[in-house]
This record gives C-alpha cells, structure tokens and sequence, in this order.
C-alpha cells in the first residue's frame, strides 16, 4: 500500500485498506444470499403455475341435495316403504314397521306406532296428529260388544216361525245424558257409555280412556286418566279410583322384548334392558334390579311400581 500510494500518510493509507476489506465483505455476501434464494422470475413462475394447476384441477367435493321432509295423513298399515321414507324416517326404522306388521299383524292404535323404536318427541309431535289407523284395524270397543252380544242373544220362539216379524224403524241412537251435578265414575271399571255422561267427554275421548286402561292395565290413581288424550283439567272432578280394582301386572322375568313394549310405561331400551339384564342374570328379584338399568329413573321406576312382578 506504501509503495502503491507513497503520496498519502499512514493513517489514510490504513483507512483505504479498512475500506477495500469492507467492500470485499460485501460483496462476498451478496453473492451468498443470492446463491441461497430463488431467482424471482423461477418464482413467478412457480406460482403461475401452481395456480393454472389449481383451476384446471377437477373439483374434489360434493354436494348433496337434502332429502325433503313430507308431512301427511298416513296409516301405518298400508304405507309402503317410500311413503315412510318421505315423512323422515329412517332406514332402518322403516325397517322396523315392516318387521313389526309382519310379527303382529297390524298396527291397532296410534299409541303403539308411537312405541317405534327411535321415536324422538319431535318426529312424533309431527307425525302423531297424522297416524290414520282405518277402522278394520282398530279393536272393538267394549260397548259395542255388549249391544251386539244384546242383539244376538234375542231368540225368537219356535212357534212362530212362520209368523210374521214386524220390521223394525230407524230409530236414533240418543247420546247419554250428561251429568248436572258431580257425579264420581270409577274409571277402572265404567265402559265408554258411562264415560260420555261426564262433561267434557264424547265419544272419541271415552273411547281413549277404555283403550288406554286395557293396555296400561287399570288406574292407580285418577291422574292417570289425563294420559289417555287431551283433556280439560276439570275432568279430574268427576272421576275416582277404588281400591277394591286390582290392576293387571306386567311380570318383567317372562316377557318377551315385545309383550313389554306393550306396556306404555315401558320403552323399547327399557324392555331391552330388562331382557339383557335376564340374559347375564337369569331373572330380575325385585324393583332395585331395575335402578342400574338404563332409562329407569326413580320417577319413573315409582310411576311403573304398582304393574310390576317378579
């Protein structure tokens, strides 16, 4: 550096080599970075590319149409599969009524469709006010088995085979004549006729009320009587509960899964943990049996205590 610049001082000549070595840095680092990173132009490209690739790429999901859900007056004896399929029910549960009425026959009541399995508050808040159960299927109320039995049993004598029968007129059935003042009925054992006398019930409640008594197995007490249909509060009045009426027991170690689902305080889990648990354990020996299994609350265990043997 002396002999190349013999013009400057020493200290200057010291500074210009400080800043040749600086400059040498620099430019050795420059040249690492760029060795290091991408050209930008190759990364254009790159992108470019990638997002020509991405367009002309098939689309890799689907979408599928929603099913609509029908809402419409049906009986479950006679519809077909894809009428059940329209109202919301699934698969298998369509399944289920088929295995159902090939099983038992038919459907008698809207209660017992209600009773299938998978049967949400929902669906059946939807489904209930449209269960159509024709006549032919339903069972034959207990009064009209008397007037017939009635009918049948009048015997014309033998000596008057030839004589002439007078033919009968139309004649109007007349309605019972309703209660003026409150008057108790026993409900576990008044038939539908003596139901209508009470304010507030016609035929199609006491109708209800005797079916429901039949499948439950009589009332234990008069609250129960609200759980047959709809009914104004005020019907409580006028009806009681004798003690002297024993009610039909429900012996859950003999039953089949079905015969218990029969009982309306009883579900299909319900009646399927009863028969899994006789399954693992032979027989049930009393109510506390019941307190593991599942659905079986102590509200509910207390509400089904009064039908239950062992």
């Amino acid at each position: 550096m002396k002999r190349r610049l013999p013009f400057l001082s020493n200290s200057a000549r010291r500074g210009l080599l400080v800043l040749e070595w600086l400059i040498i840095l620099v430019v050795v680092g420059v040249c690492v970075f760029t060795w290091h990173k991408p050209p930008k132009e190759n990364a254009d490209i790159t992108g470019q590319s990638f997002l020509e690739e991405k367009k002309q790429a098939p689309a890799t999901t689907y979408a599928v149409a929603e099913e609509k859900v029908e809402t419409f007056p049906f009986d479950p004896n006679t519809a077909d599969s894809t009428s059940l399929l329209r109202l919301g029910l699934a698969p298998w549960q369509v399944r289920a009524v088929y295995k159902y009425r090939a099983k038992h026959g038919r459907y008698h009541t809207p209660e017992e469709f209600k009773r299938l399995p998978g049967m949400t508050y929902e669906l059946w808040e939807r489904l209930g006010p449209q269960v159509r159960i024709a006549r032919q299927f339903q069972y034959i109320d207990e009064s009209e088995k008397r007037s017939s039995y009635v009918a049948n049993s009048s015997s014309v004598p033998e000596n008057t085979e030839h004589a002439s029968i007078p033919e009968k007129k139309d004649s109007v059935v007349e309605r019972p004549r309703k209660f003026k003042s409150i008057t108790l009925v026993d409900i576990n054992t008044a038939d539908s006729t003596e139901l209508m006398r009470i304010p507030g019930i016609g035929g199609y409640r006491s109708k209800k009320i005797v079916e429901y008594r039949r499948k439950l197995g009589g009332f234990t007490n008069v609250e129960q009587v609200m759980e047959a249909c709809e009914m104004p509060d005020d019907i409580l009045q006028w009806v009681e509960v004798k003690e002297s009426v024993p009610v039909r027991k429900v012996n859950v170690n003999k039953l089949s899964l079905q015969r218990l689902m029969n009982h309306p305080y009883i579900t299909f889990y319900q009646a399927r943990a009863i028969v899994e648990y006789r399954k693992a354990h032979n027989a049930l020996k009393g109510v506390e049996d019941l307190r593991g299994l599942e659905g079986f609350t102590p509200l509910k265990i207390e509400k089904l205590q009064p039908y239950l043997e062992f």
